[in-house]
């Protein structure tokens, strides 16, 4: 799948005898697709040393690495299919959701994992072994070498009493952990906690029932999962699939009114151990970045940051939401076509403008990618 030239060439001086370059000749067409601005201030170093990583939905697919230039110094093409969704690995992969434009936004057929080499270390099609249903929105790494996705599952139901039919379709998500030959381990869904007859709008939502749109793991290695239309968070219990709590809107937790959130997305525990999200806010129409300290025994949660953006990248769909340093936040405003680093209030330090709708915006540091140097 990689039709690229890529180089390695050990460091002989600058460097420590155990970093290795890599250098890829990018087309000079590729970087007219991004342009970076400097607004105000020094930048952190810790952000001008790291990298960015973003993907490209449409076909052909692309995946980019790109330094704070707005340079891209790696990138990986698949035709026929898009790169849904990127995730950078603690064991230095790239793991993604492939799917074709019949597919729509972050919904796809394919897993694929490649090392930064270029080699596909993973291949798992929809349709083989256990494969069965689409996968969204995310795709993890476990412990043990496994794959664990968020995944499409479909009930049929008797809505007739909703004003629906005795045969009615409900679409919602689901969790599914698959060995690296795709054999199902261990599967949760929404319908293993909700009713779909309870829900009073169920004919409005039937469709897309909850919107499953980011899992993660936090500390305890317990799942975190997100959802975009009841504007809530669910800690799950990795083995028995029970939920733990649920916090957001109608949830367990007493949060300040500043920390109010409508709609979450890249809800994950950041490195300061504090559950963060990137609010959408459409009730608002303002967007921000938010943390919090949960405290699991008294059931109250505190604001430990609130970055809130100008109102002119107000983003409804979509996002993400990382931290650079204690005091920067790298935000993805997609439905913008920007990623713009702030610092802890919102402030615009540094912005990238794509001429692609970038899902996410992961922030990768040096000392992550380490013993790999980039040079284009």
């Amino acid at each position: 799948m990689q039709r690229l030239l890529l180089s390695l060439l050990l460091i002989i001086s600058g460097c420590t005898a155990h970093t290795v370059q890599i250098k890829m000749d990018i087309p000079p067409a590729l970087q007219d697709l991004l342009k970076a601005s400097h607004q105000a201030g020094e930048l952190p170093a810790s952000f001008r040393n790291g990298y960015l990583l973003l993907n490209q939905r449409d076909e052909p697919g692309m995946i980019y690495l790109v330094n704070t230039d707005g340079k891209i110094v790696w990138y990986h093409q698949v035709k026929g299919t898009g790169f849904k969704t990127a995730h950078f690995t603690a064991q230095q992969t790239i793991l993604c959701i492939l799917g074709s434009k019949e597919y729509p936004t972050s919904y796809g057929n394919e897993i694929l994992e490649i090392s930064l080499h270029g080699d596909t270390l993973l291949h798992l099609q929809k349709g083989q072994q256990d494969f069965t249903s689409d996968v969204h929105h995310e795709v993890l790494r476990t412990a043990g070498d496994n794959i664990v996705a968020l995944t499409s599952i479909t009930k049929i139901m008797d809505l007739s009493l909703q004003g629906g039919s005795e045969q009615d379709t409900v679409k919602s998500d689901g969790i599914v952990m698959m060995d690296r030959q795709g054999h199902r381990l261990w599967q949760w869904t929404v319908f293993d906690e909700l009713e779909p007859t309870a829900d009073t709008a169920i004919l409005r939502t039937r469709h897309d029932w909850m919107h499953a749109n980011s899992l993660s793991y936090d500390k305890d290695s317990n799942y975190l999962i997100s959802f975009y239309n009841n504007g809530q968070i669910w800690k799950l219990n990795a083995r028995t699939g029970k939920v733990m709590w649920k916090f957001g809107k109608g949830g367990d937790f007493t949060i300040p009114a500043a920390g109010a959130f409508d709609m979450g997305h890249a809800v994950h525990v950041n490195a300061e151990n504090d559950l963060m999200l990137f609010d959408n806010g459409p009730s608002r129409q303002q967007s921000q970045a938010l943390a919090f300290r949960l405290n699991d025994s008294s059931r109250q949660a505190s604001v430990t940051m609130q970055a809130v953006l100008p109102p002119y990248l107000f983003n409804e769909r979509m996002g993400s939401a990382y931290l650079v340093d204690h005091n920067h936040v790298l935000q993805c405003c997609s439905r913008r076509n920007t990623v713009i680093l702030t610092d802890r209030k919102g402030q615009p330090l540094w912005t990238l403008r794509c001429t692609f709708i970038p899902y996410r915006a992961e922030f990768i540091s040096a000392s992550a990618l380490l013993p790999y140097t980039f040079r284009n």
